[in-house]
């Protein structure tokens, strides 16, 4: 292990920690997976660590995969009990592997999840047949030379910002929305030259325009959400079935709507629906890390039988926590609100009077301290915490745990923890961005592990 790799194993010890792993395939054809660690630091900063790197020359088979993830961890001496989470992307093997292999819980990639349910929705045969009208358009500026450069000629004429077209890519996250929005914005200067080349194939009428601008309408809130996950500094599984909450509110039929745009939102729908399926261990999990930011914490996208459900969770984790801490020291806000703040009346004076003779004496640890029922005191703890505001959706909850954990110091040791779950695969993704420019045409013959060396100290340094 490098002296860097040493540092990174040392940050890790004694850590719950979440990971994100995929796959690529490099320029020579050699296959990789690799590991990510997620966790939040002492500064109450939200912090990863690429683990490895690591050749996959075997069938990329769910056992396999869970192989090359478990070699990784092992390399690195991280118990499995440690894992909090694995997120993917909704490859089914790389699913089974964390799940059926790995014993651990799989966090659906919500970014990908998003892509593949408006690719739904998007198949819609109205809906389809402008769409790829406008990628026929795109993809022949984007290769036409000559009509590439009368494109920019018309756009300064016009006055329009330079721009070229953008095409869409079933893979690429928000691309068919990125696709119309540009269009739209060049629609004179497109218009220009096909009228003067006479490309009137690749005009688009005012009918195939006007179920474009629905789409583009529908898909604006996605867009939104992808970027809102697209971060590796804030909390992001926190807000994965919120999110899912509010685009399926934005997909509820208008007056106005068509029969394609109808269609369309009941397809996207319908498959939005039954992601993160309430019997997998990933939604009781999500659902505790929305408890655990103040912006979610009310767990609105839940009915009451199931926000009850999630807070018996967090009680009986704080109660494994107040145990493993060796009990809970009777001091502090929490502790004052605990025991009950009444002012003295009247009875007041009769409650001195007597004590505890008709009550019983209070019980003693061996110390001769008075004892707190731990229970009692979590639930107080949780019933502050829950009256809290909830803090606006743009806001940081990390800062916010920063400048109020003392008040809840059961409740933000478990926040550390699910506060740290990536809720999409973006920085896996980013892993591999970092690789294509370190292993390109002229390095494609790297040795795997100088590979692993590399993108290593890329994404570390």
């Amino acid at each position: 292990m490098i002296p860097l790799k040493t540092t990174s194993y040392k940050r890790l010890v004694d850590k719950k920690i979440a990971l994100t792993t995929d796959g690529w395939t490099s320029l020579a054809t050699e296959a990789y997976v690799t590991v990510t660690a997620h966790f939040i630091n002492e500064e109450w900063e939200l912090k990863d660590v690429l683990l490895k790197t690591i050749e996959a020359q075997k069938s990329h088979t769910a056992e396999n995969v869970a192989k090359y993830i478990g070699n990784i961890l092992d390399e690195y001496k991280v118990d499995r009990e440690s894992v909090l989470s694995i997120t993917t992307d909704n490859a089914a093997n790389y699913v089974n592997a964390v799940e059926r292999h790995l014993q651990a819980v799989n966090v659906p990639c919500m970014a990908h999840t998003i892509n593949l349910a408006v690719r739904k929705g998007l198949a819609v045969r109205a809906i389809e047949s402008p769409v790829n009208r406008l990628k026929a358009t795109a993809l022949h500026f984007n290769k036409s030379t000559t009509d590439s450069y009368q494109l920019e000629s018309k756009q300064k004429l016009l006055g329009v910002k330079p721009a070229k077209l953008i095409n869409d890519c079933a893979t690429r996250w928000n691309s068919t929305y990125d696709m119309v929005c540009r269009a739209a914005e060049q629609q004179a200067p497109v218009a220009a030259v096909i009228m003067e080349k006479k490309l009137g194939h690749l005009e688009l009428s005012t009918s195939e325009w006007t179920p474009l601008e629905q789409v583009r309408a529908v898909l604006k809130p996605f867009k939104t959400a992808t970027e809102a996950l697209s971060t590796d500094r804030f909390p992001t599984a926190s807000a994965v079935l919120p999110l899912k909450y509010v685009l399926l509110s934005h997909l509820k039929p208008s007056i106005g709507d068509s029969a394609a745009l109808n269609d369309m939102k009941t397809k996207i729908s319908t498959d939005l629906e039954k992601r993160y399926n309430p019997n997998k261990d990933a939604f009781m999990l999500l659902n505790t890390s929305s408890y655990l930011d103040p912006r979610f914490h009310r767990l609105i996208h839940l009915d009451r039988d199931q926000q009850q459900e999630v807070r018996e969770r967090v009680k009986s984790e704080l109660m494994v926590i107040a145990e493993d801490c060796g009990g809970y020291e009777e001091d502090g806000e929490v502790a004052a609100m605990a025991k009950g703040t009444q002012e003295k009346t009247a009875l007041g004076a009769m409650g001195d009077l007597f004590g505890n003779v008709y009550q019983g004496a209070e019980s003693t640890d061996a110390s001769g301290r008075p004892t707190v029922d731990i229970g009692n005191v979590l639930q107080q703890e949780m019933l502050i915490y829950e009256s809290e505001t909830a803090l606006p959706t743009d806001s940081d909850p990390l800062s916010w745990w920063k400048a109020s954990g003392s008040k809840y110091s059961h409740i933000a040791q478990l926040a550390r923890r699910y506060l740290s779950i990536p809720g999409s695969s973006v920085r896996a993704e980013r892993v591999f961005s970092t690789a294509g420019i370190i292993v390109n045409k002229k390095c494609s013959a790297l040795d795997p592990e100088n590979v692993d060396r590399l993108v290593f100290l890329a994404n570390n340094l």
